[in-house]
């Protein structure tokens, strides 16, 4: 096994590494957190009753008074509070906590790629997280966009290693350097559609999915098809073409929203910076 780094922002500078305390639900350092013992106070966390002392304290948010990062601050100068922070979005109180406890901080991970209690090293300065022991796949998933806006899902089959039976783009691992003429290939290779029939729309950046011991990068791409003749493969069973927002309600391969939502940023600008069309004169 290898390591994977994760990217995220600096809240606050430094080096740490320690197991993962992680709530799925947001946290007050007042009245959640005793400064005294480090323990957990919070009937609705999956912290409730821990001990944070030496660990990477990892939660969606602060919520609370603005005095809590001066319990945090009580129970860092004791040695029983954790020693970094990992949230998906810091505000004030997470900022200053981090701050006065001058512990390192990183926000805007996603939390999902986190498991509780496993070793985790926090780089603020690098704004990043790594996970040793765990591997990295790259993989390339493409969407690809009828002109009325329909959007191709494709079912996975139980012939294919991973994800089976879920709804995903038209995905393969990376097997070179080039993205892009790897979602080329696969889109060929899964649907039958060539490059003749295909406009590349944009690309997203790269985004993170966890399965067991993996961390897979995706990296997303948007294309325009011509037509909408799909000739699926052995690793699919079904097809269809949707409105995007379906994708939310679709038990889908893990974070394909998230794609989507990468390629769509990505070719909003680009859209923009077409020129108006002229209107019809009768």
């Amino acid at each position: 096994m290898g390591k994977v780094r994760v990217p995220g922002r600096k809240v606050y500078g430094g080096l740490a590494s320690g197991p993962v305390a992680k709530s799925t639900v947001p946290l007050s350092f007042l009245g959640e957190i005793d400064a005294r013992t480090g323990k957990v106070d919070n009937a609705s966390s999956e912290l409730n009753g821990r001990l944070l002392g030496g660990t990477v304290l990892a939660f969606p948010e602060a919520r609370g008074s603005t005095v809590g990062p001066y319990v945090l601050y009580g129970a860092c100068k004791r040695g029983v509070g954790p020693v970094a922070i990992v949230v998906e979005s810091a505000d004030a109180i997470v900022v200053s906590a981090a701050v006065i406890a001058r512990i390192p901080c990183v926000d805007h991970v996603d939390l999902d790629l986190l498991h509780d209690g496993e070793m985790l090293t926090v780089e603020g300065d690098a704004g990043s997280v790594e996970l040793p022991g765990v591997k990295e796949e790259a993989v390339v998933t493409s969407f690809l966009q009828r002109p009325d806006g329909r959007v191709l899902l494709l079912k996975r089959s139980r012939k294919v290693g991973t994800f089976q039976e879920r709804w995903a783009g038209v995905s393969g691992y990376l097997e070179g350097r080039d993205p892009e003429e790897q979602a080329r290939r696969e889109i060929l290779e899964e649907t039958g559609i060539t490059r003749d029939g295909l406009e590349k729309v944009s690309e997203g950046g790269p985004v993170y999915a966890r399965e067991g011991e993996r961390i897979f990068v995706v990296h997303p791409f948007l294309f325009r098809t011509r037509g909408d003749q799909v000739r699926i493969d052995w690793e699919h069973t079904e097809f269809e073409w949707i409105e995007p927002e379906e994708m939310r309600r679709r038990d889908t391969v893990p974070k394909l929203w998230r794609a989507w939502e990468e390629v769509r940023s990505a070719a909003a600008p680009e859209a923009a910076r077409r020129p108006p069309t002229a209107p019809a004169h009768g």
